[in-house]
């Protein structure tokens, strides 16, 4: 049950992604054409294009992207025998997830504060715009403790076993 939500939150992130970046191109494409072939500039193009950049950079990395889609320093973890791993994998989990979950309310806090200060060319309000970086901030802390409890959990082998050796392969091994 779980995975079939995770499962349908990952592909509708990742079409609104591509939504996102789909509308960023026309956006994009639309105020060069009105810049250089009509010679009238759209002074807001720039900003609702960085907007949905913003917004799909940080919903793709909160909800689609895996941690193996992530660039890894995995020199010590392809040595590192199952029991190590898994505390690499605890101490990974449990420490980050207890930091950014520390950080929320701050970041929160600032986000709401924003309401004051508004887009130069929208006038959008700024805690809309970076609202996105909460909903990170809180998918961030879920994933990192899903990974703890699946560490700590009975399958914790599971999660520590070698990948496909092609894609792990380094100057060690």
């Amino acid at each position: 049950m779980v995975d079939k939500i995770v499962g349908a939150v990952r592909k509708t992130a990742e079409w609104i992604s591509v939504l996102l970046l789909f509308a960023m191109f026309v956006t994009s494409l639309s105020g060069v054409a009105m810049r250089y072939v009509f010679n009238a500039p759209l002074s807001w193009s720039d900003e609702l294009g960085m907007v949905m950049l913003l917004w799909a950079v940080f919903i793709a990395d909160a909800f689609v992207t895996k941690d193996s889609d992530h660039i890894a320093f995995d020199l010590a973890w392809d040595i590192a025998s199952a029991p190590v791993r898994r505390a690499i994998l605890l101490l990974q989990g449990g420490l980050f997830c207890v930091l950014f979950a520390l950080a929320i309310p701050t970041v929160i806090d600032y986000i709401l504060f924003l309401w004051r200060e508004r887009t130069s060319a929208l006038e959008w309000r700024l805690d809309f715009v970076y609202s996105c970086f909460a909903i990170y901030l809180v998918a961030l802390v879920v994933r990192l403790a899903a990974k703890f409890v699946r560490a700590a959990g009975k399958n914790w082998r599971q999660e520590v076993a070698d990948g496909d050796a092609a894609q792990t392969a380094n100057i060690l091994g």
